[in-house]
């Protein structure tokens, strides 16, 4: 009972006692407090209809007034310096986009995406190496934008891309050794994919996330993103979420790994908490 209820019910009860008296009515304890009791109780349910009917009405009346919405986050600059650090690591210096630049990566690096990761910075530069995505499709794009800096976390940039290129560069898409996918042509129109970096206080980066498609409905992957997604379009089979894809990730990492990694089987830094690896976990 809160003090203002205590208060209410103290005062109901001498106001009963003294009518009892007033008016020569036998009022027993147990009487009086059975009518406070009753009293206080509809006192409440009354005070607590109006409450929700008053409520109520002001939910509705502020969602249909735009003076009264909650304001809009802050907006980061595009000359915000993460912002701009980012945007130069997916057009140059990402492996994936344009050649590497290893310096730009923390020791603490991981990368992950919805079918492959976690990386570590050596798994990750190896598979970025064999592949050879940006010279397999030569004119590949991200057509990056929406770039935002994360309200929850200062050190991370989210934004999207939309990549497009053309798979003419020879000899292909490389999977370790003298082994290559080769190129016919196709034109990748990517749907539209979710990423984020996260930096370390040194400006290094420490995560990576790419692949997340925004809306599968989109381009010509098939609703799948990053390498999965280019994949999807050259027309090399790549199984599923299930047994036969876990088999395959795995074989292809500790089996038979000719430099592309599915995920990082030691050296995982230790702040990257996720038992999941590869597909696991991923529909």
């Amino acid at each position: 009972m809160t003090r203002a209820n205590a208060i209410a019910y103290a005062i109901t009860i001498a106001y009963l006692m003294v009518s009892c008296n007033a008016f020569s009515i036998p009022c027993t304890s147990s009487q009086t407090t059975s009518r406070t009791f009753t009293i206080l109780q509809s006192q409440s349910q009354s005070l607590g209809q109006s409450s929700t009917t008053e409520s109520t009405d002001a939910n509705v009346e502020n969602k249909s007034n735009p003076q009264s919405l909650p304001p809009i986050g802050d907006m980061a600059s595009a000359d915000h310096p993460l912002i701009q650090t980012a945007h130069k690591f997916i057009y140059s210096q990402s492996g994936f986009y344009s050649p590497y630049d290893e310096s730009v990566f923390s020791d603490e690096f991981v990368f992950r995406g919805p079918y492959i990761g976690p990386l570590n910075k050596k798994d990750y530069l190896s598979t970025m190496d064999t592949f050879g995505i940006y010279k397999a499709l030569p004119d590949i794009d991200p057509n990056s934008f929406g770039y935002s800096i994360d309200p929850q976390n200062p050190n991370r940039v989210w934004f999207l891309v939309r990549n497009t290129g053309t798979f003419t560069g020879e000899p292909g898409l490389g999977f370790g050794g003298d082994l290559y996918f080769p190129p016919n042509g196709a034109k990748l129109e990517g749907s539209p994919e979710t990423f984020s970096i996260i930096f370390d206080d040194d400006g290094k980066i420490k995560y990576l996330s790419v692949g997340y498609v925004a809306d599968r409905f989109e381009g010509n992957t098939g609703g799948k993103g990053a390498a999965v997604g280019i994949f999807h379009v050259i027309g090399l089979p790549f199984p599923k979420p299930g047994p036969g894809l876990k088999l395959a990730q795995w074989l292809g990492t500790e089996v038979v790994n000719r430099g592309v990694y599915s995920y990082s089987t030691e050296n995982i830094p230790n702040w990257w908490k996720s038992q999941e690896k590869a597909s696991e976990g991923y529909v």
